[in-house]
C-alpha cells in the first residue's frame, strides 16, 4: 500500500481529467468491503454483517458508475455470492425462511442499492451538464436538441437544395461526415473523407441537384429535397463532390473508400457521385 501511494504512474494520472484515479480508489474500496463481508460470513444478520453487506453494495455502485470496467468487481462479488448461496443451501441446518432472507438481503444490498446509485450518478450528471458544448457532437441529435444553448432546436426540419447540412453516422462514436484538403497516401489518392467527432467547418456539406436538372429555387420560393431523390453532396470547404467507386478502403478492404473528387462540371455527370436520399421519420 505504501508503494502504491508513491507510484509515479498514479501521480501522473492525477494531473489529467481521467476517471482512472476514481476507478482505482473505488476498486480498492470494493476489495476492502468484500473482504470484510467474507470475514464475517459466519455472522449472518448481525449488525456488523449488515454493515459490510450494504457497504459492499454502495461501493460496487460507485465503481460501476466510475467506468464500465468496474463491472469486473461487480462480477467478482456476484460469483462469490452465488457460491455462498449454493453453500448455504447445502447445509442441513438451513431453513427455507432463513434461506429466503439470505437471498432477499443480497438482492437489496448488492442489486437494488447498486442500481440506485448507478442511476443517481446519471441523474446528477444530467442535472449538472445541461448545456450544449463541443463534447456533445457524438451524442444523438435528439439528445443534443434537448440541451440548453444548442443550435439544433432552431434548425428547419426540411432541406432545400443549396442547404448546408451535416451528416452523422448511425454507428456510435464515428461522428460526423468530414473532409479536408489532405489526400489518401494510397488507393484513390483523392481528398480524404472521414468521420470526425468535433464540430468544425469541414463537417459541412451542400445538398445540390444533378447538373442535368434545373434548381427550382428563386428569391421567393425554395425547392425542397424529397425522399428518393438523387442528389449531389458538395463539401462546403473545398467545393468537391462526394464520390465513391470500386477502390477498397484503407482500414477495411471489404468496403469501398469514399472521397471527394473534382469540382463542378456543368457538362459531364459522373454516376459515382450520385447519392440516393432516404429519409426515416421518427
Amino acid at each position: 500500500a505504501g508503494c502504491l501511494c508513491v507510484d509515479n504512474a498514479l501521480c501522473t494520472i492525477s494531473r489529467f481529467i481521467l476517471l482512472d484515479a476514481m476507478l482505482l480508489f473505488f476498486t480498492a474500496m470494493s476489495a476492502l468491503s468484500f473482504s470484510g463481508l467474507y470475514k464475517h460470513r459466519l455472522q449472518s444478520f448481525t449488525r456488523v454483517w449488515w454493515g459490510w453487506l450494504f457497504a459492499t453494495g454502495v461501493v460496487l455502485g460507485l465503481v460501476a458508475s466510475s467506468k464500465w470496467v468496474g463491472f469486473f468487481s461487480v462480477g467478482l462479488v456476484g460469483l462469490y455470492t452465488v457460491w455462498e448461496l449454493y453453500d448455504i443451501f447445502g447445509q442441513s441446518r438451513t431453513r427455507i425462511r432463513s434461506y429466503a432472507l439470505h437471498w432477499s438481503a443480497r438482492i437489496v444490498a448488492l442489486v437494488v442499492v447498486l442500481l440506485a446509485i448507478y442511476m443517481l450518478c446519471f441523474r446528477i450528471h444530467f442535472r449538472l451538464l445541461y448545456k450544449s458544448g463541443p463534447g456533445d457532437v457524438p451524442m444523438d441529435s435528439l439528445f443534443q436538441a434537448g440541451l440548453q444553448g444548442t443550435g439544433l432546436a432552431n434548425q428547419p426540419m426540411d432541406i432545400a437544395y443549396g442547404s448546408v447540412i451535416t451528416l452523422k453516422s448511425a454507428v456510435p462514436g464515428v461522428g460526423l461526415l468530414h473532409s479536408h484538403a489532405n489526400t489518401y497516401p494510397d488507393g484513390s489518392k483523392q481528398q480524404q473523407v472521414t468521420g470526425y467527432t468535433h464540430a468544425v467547418q469541414n463537417n459541412n456539406w451542400v445538398v445540390e441537384i444533378m447538373h442535368s436538372q434545373a434548381r427550382g429555387n428563386t428569391s421567393e420560393t425554395l425547392e425542397f429535397e424529397r425522399n428518393g431523390n438523387i442528389v449531389r453532396l458538395v463539401h462546403a470547404g473545398t467545393n468537391r463532390n462526394l464520390h465513391s467507386h470500386a477502390v477498397a478502403a484503407i482500414l477495411n478492404f471489404l468496403f469501398f473508400a469514399p472521397f471527394t473528387f473534382g469540382f463542378d462540371y456543368p457538362v459531364e455527370e459522373l454516376a459515382n457521385r450520385k447519392w440516393l436520399s432516404l429519409w426515416n421519420v421518427y
